[in-house]
């Protein structure tokens, strides 16, 4: 059995004071121990509804103009400590908001597992929201056993968090289709093995600043990781960063979403709340590289790519290539409400979108994407395999695919994918050729009947 060098410290002192007579007082005493200390509670918030339009808008606007900002100071350093520091399993779990450092135990102390997920919804009077209430308010009951195992099965699981938690602030005006949620429906992650949030979306900041802060409050209540967004571009370009198996994974969120220069999702500033915008690459590949000093694998979970379109755009290859010569070692994109390719850029998998994970009553095809990383070697972590899981969402609720539709979704995607190969079990690897066979058209069953081709 393995101890830590501070717990064996602790057993030769406790040896100590007990030969020489102290009662237990005197062990509190000398090591700081309280043995009555309580948990910090999660405060209750008055739950409001509201009427809402929860479907996306079939057209994007203007992503042709650049993003109006300038990057004109270095990422700031998210550790204060020079040299990464060595997580052991048996110290005490880490839990720290402010430097978005965390600590999760894996089930095998040679490999990572991180799975994936879209877009999820829990705005209030949706469909999805209304299945869990109907199924003893458990989001658990919205899944199937095995999709379920997967997830609560891997040692980190990541959802894009598609809008604000609050029963404040006000629907942005213009805006066709804005999202918010009761802050108690954000237990509802727990529900389902959830350890980490992107909040870089476009419907975050729905109900302005006011409902965004809440929603870091809710989320810290509940002690949910998220990344994406902040009080301040500081804290909204801020990785998170998992210590696990004596390694450092880093998370980033950004979106390249709404690319004009005055946006309804704002930017944050060094003032505002916002979200972590990266249509001009400068600052996110600042970001990664500082990551990438500070761990030993970075991934970035981006909010991209046109509405119902499966072709993946010429800015989102150009940005994915920018991020992996930065240092990336997984992309992973979302937004899209459909599925959209794979492929290796610079020997980086990009996953480019996930499609709706849980986000409303259609039936729609999507996926779960799970990475295991080999963390064996004392010097390096590795990708193991990646699977592609294929599901189905219809009516308020995901399964994985039976086996007849599992296999229709991986021709599919594989259609759809560039250099990378997936085999009959969702595995992918790199390919030395590519195997799109869109020929410049958007094939996505989401598309409008008459749409001919997509408009870049």
């Amino acid at each position: 059995m393995k101890y830590s060098r501070s717990f064996l410290s602790l057993l030769l002192a406790l040896a100590i004071i007990c030969v020489s007579g102290c009662d237990i007082s005197t062990i509190e005493n000398a090591f700081g121990l309280s043995m009555n200390s309580s948990s910090k509670e999660a405060s209750d918030t008055e739950k409001t509804s509201v009427e809402i339009e929860y479907f996306e808008n079939t057209e994007d606007k203007d992503d042709s103009s650049s993003q109006d900002s300038t990057v004109s100071e270095e990422v700031s350093n998210v550790y204060e400590d020079e040299e990464k520091e060595v997580y052991e399993e048996d110290d005490e779990p880490i839990y720290d908001d402010a430097n978005k450092i965390y600590s999760v135990t894996c089930a095998d102390p040679d490999r990572i597992t991180i799975s994936f997920a879209g877009d999820v919804c829990l705005t209030e009077g949706c469909s999805v929201l209304n299945y869990i209430k109907r199924h003893d308010s458990n989001m658990a009951n919205s899944f199937d056993e095995k999709l379920l195992n997967r997830m609560v099965g891997s040692d980190i699981f990541m959802l894009n968090n598609e809008f604000p938690y609050s029963t404040g602030g006000s629907p942005l005006e213009g805006k066709m289709y804005t999202f918010r949620a009761a802050p108690e429906s954000a237990a509802y992650l727990k529900d389902i093995g959830t350890d980490i949030v992107s909040l870089a979306n476009n419907h975050c900041y729905d109900y302005g600043p006011v409902a965004l802060k809440d929603t870091f409050d809710t989320l810290r209540d509940i002690s949910m990781p998220y990344v994406g967004a902040g009080e301040n571009i500081t804290e909204a370009v801020k990785p998170a960063y998992f210590k696990c198996n004596g390694k450092t994974i880093a998370f980033i969120a950004a979106t390249q979403i709404e690319g004009y220069a005055n946006p309804e999702t704002k930017e944050a500033t060094d003032t505002s709340p916002g979200v972590f915008r990266c249509l001009d690459t400068t600052r996110i590949k600042q970001v990664i590289k500082e990551a990438d000093s500070k761990s030993d694998f970075v991934i970035c979970f981006i909010h991209w790519g046109k509405e119902k379109n499966d072709l993946v755009m010429s800015w989102q290859q150009s940005e994915a290539s920018d991020m992996a010569s930065s240092g990336a070692d997984l992309i992973i994109g979302a937004h899209s409400h459909c599925l959209q390719g794979i492929d290796y850029i610079n020997g980086v998998p990009v996953f480019y979108s996930l499609g709706n994970y849980l986000f409303n009553s259609n039936t729609q095809d999507t996926c779960l994407v799970t990475a295991t990383l080999d963390c064996s070697a004392t010097d390096a972590v590795d990708i193991e395999s990646l699977q592609f899981v294929p599901c189905i969402q219809s009516g308020g609720q995901t399964v994985e695919a039976p086996e007849s539709e599992w296999a229709r979704i991986i021709r599919y995607e594989q259609g759809i994918s560039y250099y990378a190969a997936i085999d009959e079990n969702g595995y992918v690897t790199y390919s030395q050729s590519s195997h799109n066979i869109q020929n410049g058209m958007n094939t996505s069953p989401m598309r409008e009947p008459e749409e001919k081709k997509s408009d870049e």
